[in-house]
C-alpha cells in the first residue's frame, strides 16, 4: 500500500529522490547538495511504499497569492495505480488558501492535470537558465 506524506512528517534522503529522478530520465545534472536544499523549500510530497520513495511532488509557493507546482513524478513500475492523482489531490489541499496554483506541462499531460482543476492559458512561458 502507498502512502502519500509531507516531507515534515516523513524525510525524503536525497539519494533515493535522485534515484526516482534516474528511473524517468529527469534532471541527471542535479546533486545530492542541491535535492537536500530543494527539499528544505516550500510543499514537499513523497508517496511511500514501506522505506521506498515511489513517488514525489512538491510546490514553491509565496504562501498567499501564487504557487508553482513542480516534480510530479512516480516510479515507472508504479505508474498507472493513481500514486500521481492521490499526490496531486493531497497538494493542492495544501495549497487550498492560495490565490493561483499553477504548473507547466508537456501537452500530452494536460487532460491529466484538468482532472486536478488546472486549465490552460495564453501566457508566454519564459525561463533564464544560468549560464
Amino acid at each position: 500500500m502507498v502512502v502519500i506524506k509531507l516531507h515534515t512528517e516523513k524525510p525524503i534522503p536525497p539519494l533515493q529522490l535522485m534515484r526516482l529522478y534516474q528511473d524517468v530520465d529527469w534532471w541527471p545534472t542535479r546533486t545530492k547538495d542541491g535535492i537536500r536544499k530543494l527539499l528544505a523549500h516550500g510543499v514537499v510530497l513523497g508517496a511511500w511504499e514501506e522505506k521506498q520513495l515511489v513517488g514525489f511532488c512538491r510546490a514553491v509557493s509565496d504562501g498567499v497569492y501564487r504557487a508553482y507546482v513542480e516534480d510530479v513524478v512516480v516510479l515507472r513500475t508504479h505508474r498507472g495505480q493513481g500514486i500521481g492523482r492521490h499526490m496531486m489531490d493531497k497538494m493542492m489541499k495544501e495549497l487550498s488558501g492560495i490565490e493561483a496554483v499553477s504548473l507547466f506541462c508537456s501537452a500530452k499531460l494536460a487532460d491529466y492535470y484538468h482532472g486536478s482543476g488546472f486549465q490552460e492559458t495564453k501566457q508566454t512561458v519564459m525561463h533564464r537558465n544560468k549560464s
